[in-house]
C-alpha cells in the first residue's frame, strides 16, 4: 500500500511543471510589463500577468481590467522603447509548496515617465513609486503548465519629478541603516 502511494506521488511530481517561486514569478512578470521594448510587447506582458476577471483598485478607486491595460500602456511616452523598473521591496507567500497560488506585496519604481507638471502643464521627466498587494492563482488544473495570473490587485501609486528619486532612495537607505539592526 505504501509503495502504491509513493509511486503515485512520483508520477504526479514528474507530470507537473516545475514552477519558480511565487516571488520570482511576480518579479519576472511585472518587470516584463515595464521593460518591454514596445507597447505591443507590453500589452502581451499585461495579458500574461493579469487574469481577465481581475478585481483591482488603485489609490482607493476600483478599476476594470480595461483600465489596467490603459493605465499601464499609456504611461509609455512613445510606441517604442522601455521604461525603467526595479523593486525596492518584494515579499511573497505561497499558499502551497508548489507555488501555484499565493500572495505578493512590494514596492517598485518605474522611471522614464513624462508627466505634466501640476504648475506649468509642461512634461517633466518623472518616476512613479508604486506599492502593490496581489493575489496570484493558477488558471488551470493542468499541472503541466504554469497558468498563474494575478486575480486581485491593490495599488497605491504617486508620481514624482525624477530629480527627487536619489533623495528618496537615500532617505530609505538611511532609515534601513538606522533601524534595520532591530530586525
Amino acid at each position: 500500500m505504501v509503495y502504491k502511494q509513493w509511486s503515485c506521488v512520483l508520477w504526479e511530481s514528474t507530470m507537473s511543471a516545475e514552477l519558480s517561486s511565487i516571488t520570482e514569478w511576480a518579479d519576472k512578470r511585472t518587470a516584463a510589463v515595464y521593460t518591454a521594448k514596445s507597447k505591443t510587447l507590453a500589452k502581451l506582458a499585461v495579458e500574461e500577468l493579469f487574469a481577465p476577471h481581475v478585481k483591482a483598485s488603485i489609490n482607493g478607486r476600483k478599476i476594470s481590467r480595461e483600465e489596467i491595460d490603459q493605465l499601464l500602456l499609456d504611461m509609455r511616452p512613445t510606441e517604442e522603447g522601455a521604461l525603467g523598473f526595479y523593486w525596492t521591496d518584494l515579499v511573497g507567500a505561497p499558499r502551497d509548496p508548489s507555488h501555484r497560488d499565493g500572495s505578493v506585496s512590494g514596492i517598485f519604481i518605474i522611471s522614464g515617465l513624462q508627466i505634466p507638471s501640476p504648475r506649468t502643464g509642461d512634461l517633466v521627466t518623472s518616476f512613479r513609486r508604486k506599492g502593490v498587494a496581489v493575489i496570484i492563482e493558477s488558471q488551470s488544473q493542468d499541472l503541466t503548465i504554469d497558468s498563474r495570473k494575478i486575480v486581485e490587485f491593490v495599488a497605491v501609486a504617486n508620481n514624482f519629478p525624477l530629480d527627487q528619486l536619489v533623495d528618496q532612495e537615500n532617505e530609505r537607505r538611511t532609515y534601513v541603516s538606522r533601524y534595520g539592526y532591530k530586525l
